[in-house]
């Protein structure tokens, strides 16, 4: 794990919540990061180094996230030094969810939603009807955007 890149992560959400960011360790909170996303996706001028720390901070938070409230699982920051490689959220028995990806992906694809991922892992880790909450919320998301 590389302690210097979770320090750079961790610093940025706390700046984001020092600001107002809706980042409060709940399920809901995921909409906020959606939001987040699809603002990056839209925005493509911002500064790389700072679209670069957003998706590691947003993607270790849901990694966070899913650990503090699932049973057995732990988050984990892949990399060397300032060299990322992936940010994992991993149970005990070696299932695991990549966030990193989902940050990214959603990014490169708006019309991808991270709370439909962040449900699956929910559903994969156990929590089924924390996973049904938020399928259900993807479909009231998806009606709302009109998708």
């Amino acid at each position: 794990m590389s302690d210097q890149l979770l320090a750079e992560a961790h610093r940025f959400l706390d700046w984001a919540r020092e600001q107002g960011a809706d980042l409060d360790g709940t399920d809901g909170s995921v909409w906020f990061v959606q939001g987040v996303l699809e603002s990056m996706a839209e925005e493509a001028d911002e500064e790389p180094s700072l679209r670069v720390v957003k998706c590691l901070a947003y993607s270790v938070y849901l990694a966070e996230v899913l650990a503090d409230t699932c049973r057995g699982v732990r988050s984990v920051v892949d990399g060397e030094g300032m060299n990322l490689r992936a940010v994992l959220a991993v149970r005990e028995d070696g299932v695991a969810q990549f966030p990193l990806s989902w940050v990214q992906g959603c990014i490169d694809d708006p019309r991808d939603n991270i709370g439909f991922k962040f449900a699956g892992a929910l559903r994969d880790f156990g929590e089924d009807e924390r996973a049904s909450d938020m399928y259900a919320q993807v479909t009231e998301y998806a009606e709302f955007k009109g998708l």
